[in-house]
């Protein structure tokens, strides 16, 4: 089954180690910079590749270098970029991440084109081409939030394509009432599985069970939180199950832990996974992404995941 992903695309530049006081300095040496593909468009797409998934991904970058640098790791892992819109206005996305002397994370983000990638950009062809159409950045594109998902999946919906949909951080809009704001899009979403603070967010609500109940009017599929080392909650609002992260692997780097997540979701779903086998094994995608620096450097090919599946939850 082939999968569209649709949203962020960003070109991540890790920077290490920066000490906390650099900005009362004149100069500081550093290791080598990194240079990674970064947002959650771009991470799940890798993902979904890595994991043997055919892939197409539609989002905006611009005619620049890191644009460029995006396009070519696409190649790399064969994911079709003949959707993505070039942006005349706006340079391509990038986070510059200030690592310091204790592994913390600072980002310093440039981000403005994510306000132009809008329902219009993603074309009838891309998304009959596909089998699932997954949207990862609810909350975090204007354009998208404010009619986009909703047109896209209704469109998905009616050439019988499977809607999948995540959320992103927002900082800019503290009082909105998202889960009124959202609505028309959940309305045409089979599956979503937001953080648990993104849960939070949309609805006000802090028990897992509570925020599920907030989502119970809309007709979706399955609803899910990630709750990071705590595991996951799934349901389909008539089972429901907290499910618990592989243990014993090593936890090095939490970046993309949640796009990896979906990655694997996404994946068992288009293999035929029901709502529960394919959050574990999304787990344990997530749980060997985390034991490598990196959004995606850790995502292992599909037979590793499964034997981890298999071994930790059968």
């Amino acid at each position: 089954m082939k999968i569209l992903c649709i949203g962020m695309m960003v070109c991540d530049t890790l920077l290490s180690p920066v000490p906390s006081n650099i900005l009362a300095l004149d100069s500081v040496k550093i290791g080598k910079p990194s240079v990674c593909c970064g947002g959650d468009a771009l991470n799940a797409a890798i993902g979904l590749a890595k994991l043997g998934n055919p892939v197409s991904i539609v989002g905006r970058i611009a005619r620049d270098a890191n644009g460029k640098f995006i396009l070519d790791e696409c190649g790399k892992y064969g994911i079709d970029t003949s959707g993505v819109v070039y942006e005349e206005e706006c340079a391509t996305a990038a986070s510059y991440v200030l690592i310091d002397e204790k592994g913390e994370r600072h980002f310093l983000s440039e981000k403005s084109i994510f306000a132009k990638l809008s329902g219009s950009d993603v074309g009838d062809q891309v998304i009959k081409e596909a089998d699932i159409v997954y949207v990862g950045s609810a909350m975090a594109m204007r354009k998208m939030d404010e009619g986009g998902i909703k047109e896209i999946f209704h469109k998905a919906h009616s050439y019988g394509k499977m809607t999948v949909m995540d959320a992103a951080a927002n900082l800019e809009d503290p009082e909105r009432d998202w889960l009124s704001y959202l609505a028309p899009a959940f309305m045409e979403t089979d599956v979503f599985f937001p953080s648990m603070d993104e849960a939070i967010k949309i609805t006000g609500e802090r028990d897992p069970e509570l925020i599920a109940g907030c989502f119970k009017k809309f007709p979706m599929k399955i609803f899910g939180i990630k709750m990071g080392a705590r595991g996951c909650f799934v349901t389909d609002f008539k089972e429901k199950k907290f499910i618990p992260c592989p243990e014993g692997l090593p936890v090095v780097d939490t970046t993309g832990a949640g796009d990896s997540f979906m990655a694997g979701l996404i994946s068992g779903l288009a293999k035929g996974m029901g709502m529960f086998s394919g959050a574990e094994f999304a787990s344990c995608v997530a749980a060997k992404n985390v034991g490598s620096i990196g959004g995606t450097a850790g995502i292992p090919n599909y037979e590793e995941a499964f034997d981890l599946y298999q071994s930790f939850y059968k």
